[in-house]
């Protein structure tokens, strides 16, 4: 596969992805876990506090994201939430992930990863937990970060790869704990 072609598949997932994620994100009303994490979101938003909870909770990188999109839909009380903006950070970090999976075709080849974007653009799993507010889609996002930049790092020269590589661990270890399970993993 021709390097155009392959971008061409990408924005094509890319398109697809977008639309699967955005559509109607308003019209099913809340989980009980994103109510949970909306509760712990508008302490953050309404009073500028976060405490991390070791017993209960994961850790502050979903409310954290989540501040720029309220404040730019000028939301900044827990009541005028809507779950528009807040479904709308799961969705950028799900988006995030399909653009991170071209970074593998080094490794796998152009044909490999473009169709990989693709099926992570589609994939049900991917876009369910895309729409909803918790922490899968930022966790999956920041640990292939981790994934791809350790690929690289270990198989190329220079400082970029880890530092990328320890940025993405950090934030995987600051969104859920799992991910002392999952980092060594790779």
């Amino acid at each position: 596969m021709t390097r155009v072609s392959a971008a061409a598949l990408v924005v094509v997932a890319l398109a697809a992805g977008l639309a699967l994620r955005l559509a109607r994100l308003d019209s099913r009303p809340m989980h009980h876990d994103e109510a949970n994490q909306a509760v712990k979101f508008g302490a953050l938003v309404e009073h500028g506090d976060y405490r991390y909870d070791t017993h209960d909770h994961h850790g502050p990188t979903l409310y954290y994201f989540t501040l720029p999109s309220a404040w730019l839909r000028g939301q900044t009380r827990l009541a005028a939430l809507d779950e528009t903006t807040i479904r709308l950070v799961p969705v950028a970090f799900g988006v995030a992930t399909i653009l991170l999976v071209p970074l593998l075709a080094p490794g796998m080849g152009r044909t490999a990863a473009a169709a990989a974007a693709l099926l992570t653009a589609v994939s049900p799993a991917m876009v369910y937990y895309s729409r909803m507010y918790i922490q899968e889609s930022l966790f999956t996002c920041f640990t292939l970060a981790f994934v791809i930049a350790l690929g690289r790092a270990v198989t190329g020269t220079g400082l970029r790869w880890p530092a990328l590589g320890g940025v993405a661990a950090g934030l995987a270890m600051a969104t859920k704990e799992t991910a002392v399970i999952v980092l060594p993993a790779a």
